[in-house]
């Protein structure tokens, strides 16, 4: 395809682009060498508002698995995409039932994968999550699909605390030649050639309690995806004022200093952010929260240090504020993520 003749649309968000870096990183190939083939920076990776082209994610997709020489990279780095991630997983997690969850991630699940559709049918048998893309995926078709398959078997183990071991996946494409496929290691039943991709469950198993059921961090994750959406109408102003916070997160700007730095008043800051339903403490809390785990999978940075690139001047603060984000201490969370319990 000719770069004019790209498909030139918002897709992917950047924490799942983040999480196909992790995956070939961990197969040992350079993230920066995938990334400045397809023309991306990692510095537009943390812009979380900001999703990802067609075009641009659809040239990353092939440098990826050209790279790694894995066929089935899009199924391996969808099941490292945690629930933990985005709001979206947050709320499908810390949900009351696995209806709930999925009800959930139906509703906000454009704000991770752009560009597709998902819809649940409950039938007196069985309930059927069906995806299917709005737009043509061309040669990313398989990898698409592939990524949320292992999204959603991770999601919903998540939420039932167990492996589902009831799930039935259909896949919309024919099955390989070679008959390797790398799904059945995440799910027992797989019928290939089906019209788009569907998880089928027996419906009684929707009313199974979520096994991390928490009523504030639902509330407050529900909240979150919903000012996400609303940043997607209003999300250049947005965009502006979250990259700038980003670039002086260490000395903690307030709504004055960053304002001056924006050419504009601090009323005007307000008021924009108030239009888009968001605010500046908001927009500064999710940054640090993001940034937190992030510097802890990936640094070997003290707490002082990560602290500090987040702006707090004290460690017992940060500490203090990562709890009641996470539910855990961030030493706590480090570990569990290097010794791969996430």
């Amino acid at each position: 395809m000719n770069t004019k003749d790209e498909i030139s649309i918002p897709f992917a968000h950047p924490v799942y682009v983040r999480r196909i870096l992790d995956c070939l990183n961990s197969r040992g190939v350079r993230p920066s060498t995938v990334l400045a083939n397809a023309g991306l920076a990692w510095q537009a990776l943390h812009e979380d508002r900001q999703m990802v082209d067609f075009a641009v994610f659809r040239r990353f997709v092939a440098h990826a698995i050209h790279c790694s020489g894995e066929p089935a990279l899009g199924l391996m780095a969808g099941s490292m995409l945690q629930p933990y991630h985005s709001p979206v997983g947050i709320a499908a997690v810390t949900s009351d039932s696995l209806d709930q969850g999925l009800q959930v991630m139906t509703r906000h699940a454009r704000l991770i994968f752009g560009s597709l559709e998902f819809q649940v049918e409950n039938g007196p048998r069985w309930s059927t999550l069906k995806v299917k893309p709005l737009l043509p995926l061309g040669d990313t078709h398989v990898f698409v699909m592939q990524s949320i398959l292992g999204a959603h078997v991770r999601l919903l183990e998540a939420i039932l605390g167990r492996p589902v071991d009831e799930l039935t996946v259909g896949l919309p494409y024919a099955r390989p030649a070679d008959n390797d496929v790398p799904c059945l290691r995440y799910v027992r039943s797989v019928a290939f050639d089906q019209e788009c991709l569907t998880f089928e469950l027996p419906v009684d198993l929707l009313r199974a309690p979520s096994a991390s059921a928490d009523a504030k961090a639902f509330a407050d994750a529900s909240e979150a995806c919903l000012r996400m959406e609303s940043e997607l109408g209003h999300g250049v102003f947005v965009q502006r004022v979250r990259r700038a916070l980003f670039e002086r997160l260490t000395s903690n700007p307030d709504t004055s200093d960053l304002a001056s730095d924006l050419g504009i008043s601090p009323r005007t800051l307000v008021r924009r952010l108030a239009a888009a339903d968001i605010t500046y403490s908001d927009i500064k809390d999710e940054l640090r929260k993001t940034h937190a785990a992030w510097y802890l999978q990936h640094t070997d940075l003290s707490m002082e240090s990560i602290a500090a690139q987040l702006g707090y001047s004290d460690p017992t603060s940060f500490s203090r504020k990562f709890k009641g984000w996470y539910r855990v201490a961030p030493s706590k969370m480090r570990q569990d993520m290097q010794g791969g319990a996430h």
